[in-house]
């Protein structure tokens, strides 16, 4: 039995319907392909952006990390606190306090505007804290931290007050006089006298405006506004008032320099943050997240009690030295050093355009004199500027402008003119703008703070022994270049980073360090003078130190252990949170 091959028909004799269904065929698959493709694309860029929006880490510490989510919702929880307290606040208005609570809403608003970096910060410290609290022994008891988030939670109880003030010692008197006795009893008799008129009918109000001696309250009737227990200027009215009902008059309350009667106008009642709570539920933030937030805030005051009592003290291991402090670069194109002596028409006066013609004319003589001297051998800007000039941020200092570049220096043109056609430690003749004449010298040109620092690097090595001339001639920190870069003695955490490790590198007696860059641009060459294991702070260095040093030995710790901030979210709020 055998089996025949089916017939295979060439294109030439293959039916028409069969080339039609496989175009067809092609079609379709075709079309197939290309919606999995643009399936494929969509669902790319969908999920790439749903991962930049809410999955991509943007800050990392100590092997923990926190994607966009995580920060959006730490910057509502601060955000919804915020705008509370600014909703708050702006309900306050009205009375002598509306000026401060306008600069406080300020300040919300400001933080709001950078609210992002706050909380990078907020997530980088807290989570650091959290994870070296143990060793270090420092924690947040839960009682601790529920009393501080009931706080937050609740407005707190206001009474919105008016006084009528008698003042014990006569107006005529002193700021420091002291009421006699007999001042006081005046004082009270005069105080029961118009509390006996409130309560005949007078109106409080009228009454304030025609007989109350505190200035700042009287324009307006009497009205303070709202104030709270422990406030620094109105604390004492609350106190004596805090039990009285509206419309109530208390007193007389007997104060530092006599007696006031206190109305209560309004009362507010402690009660739940309604708005924070609306607030925080529309950023998804729960009882938990909220928590932990208020937790770090926390752990930020105990850290803060840690250093002040653990970490430094009266007696602390200090490095005596001399600094030569290079200006940092305020643009991109080489810089000049600038001097100048300024003579004014009218001496010391803010608009010298109402000086008289016979006035300029005086000012240009004395300045023409001043350049004669200038030109002297051996002449002294230092003395010749603090003899002459009428610029007291500059006489001083030899008249030492600093280093500017010439073509984007906020200067007046006449001024910037001149300086961009002297040569090198040319005296110009007086230059006059709206400000008087202007002796103006060029006495020292770089390509930039880092060419400056390198070539007194270099002198330094050739003669290390020139280190007070070359400060008394470099340093831009004038006070110190004058004592030839003497500084004192510096204790740890006094300095930036960067800077201690430089200072307390230093080990032998005249050693100098290389060039090292601060934060702010500015680069330092320091002297070792002295050296202690142990030396006194005296009582104001100390109170610097725990508030001033506490964020350099926080943030060393930081990163110590390991940190980074996506630079979109960077801020120094770590500086002072």
């Amino acid at each position: 039995m055998s089996f025949r091959n089916r017939p295979t028909l060439d294109r030439k004799h293959r039916p028409r319907w069969q080339d039609e269904l496989r175009s067809q065929q092609l079609i379709v698959a075709g079309f197939a392909v290309a919606i999995a493709i643009a399936i494929g694309i969509f669902g790319a860029t969908t999920w790439s952006s749903y991962y930049d929006n809410h999955l991509r880490e943007v800050v990392y510490v100590g092997g923990l990390s926190f994607d966009r989510d995580a920060l959006a919702k730490r910057t509502g929880i601060i955000s919804a606190e915020l705008n509370a307290k600014g909703t708050d606040l702006a309900g306050s208005e009205g009375g002598v306090r509306t000026s401060v609570i306008q600069q406080q809403l300020g300040v919300i608003q400001q933080t709001l505007q950078s609210v992002d970096s706050t909380a990078s910060d907020s997530l980088t410290t807290g989570a650091f804290m959290r994870a070296e609290s143990g060793s270090l022994g420092i924690s947040v008891a839960n009682n601790a931290l529920d009393k501080e988030i009931a706080n937050r939670s609740t407005l707190p109880f206001q009474l919105q007050l008016s006084i009528i003030t008698v003042n014990a010692p006569p107006s005529a008197a002193g700021a420091t006089a002291k009421p006699t006795t007999a001042q006081w009893a005046a004082a009270e008799k005069q105080a029961k006298a118009l509390l006996a008129q409130v309560k005949g009918g007078k109106d409080f109000a009228t009454l304030a405006k025609e007989k109350s001696a505190d200035q700042a309250t009287k324009a307006l009737s009497g009205l303070v506004g709202w104030v709270q227990d422990a406030d620094p200027t109105y604390g004492a009215f609350f106190t004596a008032a805090k039990s009285a009902k509206a419309g109530e008059v208390v007193g007389p309350v007997k104060g530092d320099v006599g007696y006031a009667l206190v109305k209560v106008d309004k009362v507010r009642k402690a009660e739940p943050d309604a708005l924070l709570k609306t607030l925080l539920s529309s950023v998804h933030a729960s009882d938990a997240d909220y928590r932990e937030y208020v937790r770090d805030e926390l752990l930020k005051d105990a850290y803060q009690a840690y250093f002040a009592n653990n970490v430094i003290s009266r007696y602390m291991p200090q490095r005596h030295v001399a600094q030569i402090k290079v200006q940092a670069d305020t643009g991109s194109a080489p810089t000049v050093r600038v001097r100048h002596i300024l003579v004014q028409p009218l001496p010391g006066a803010a608009d010298q355009t109402k000086a008289t013609g016979d006035q300029w004319t005086a000012a240009l003589t004395e300045a023409k004199a001043v350049r004669v001297a200038l030109l002297k051998p051996g002449a002294s800007w230092q003395t010749l500027a603090k003899a002459h000039s009428d610029d007291p941020g500059s006489r001083d200092n030899g008249g030492d402008l600093g280093w500017l570049d010439p073509a984007t220096s906020q200067v007046v043109p006449e001024f910037k003119t001149a300086v961009q056609q002297l040569a090198l430690n040319q005296v110009s003749q007086p230059v006059r703008t709206q400000f008087g004449y202007h002796l103006i010298q060029v006495f020292e040109r770089r390509a930039s703070a880092q060419a400056q620092a390198d070539s007194i690097e270099a002198e330094l090595k050739k003669d290390p022994a020139s280190f007070a001339k070359v400060a008394a001639r470099e340093s831009a920190d004038h006070p110190t270049a004058a004592k030839a870069g003497d500084i004192g003695w510096v204790a740890p955490y006094e300095k930036s980073q960067k800077l201690e490790e430089a200072i307390f590198g230093l080990t032998t007696i005249g050693q100098i360090s290389v060039p090292v860059p601060d934060t702010d641009g500015a680069i330092y060459i320091f002297k070792l003078l002295e050296t202690t294991p142990f030396r006194y702070l005296d009582a104001d260095r100390l109170t610097t130190l725990k508030s001033e040093g506490y964020p350099r030995w926080r943030d060393k710790l930081k990163a110590d252990l390991g940190f980074w901030i996506d630079p979109a979210y960077q801020s120094t709020a770590g500086a002072n949170g």
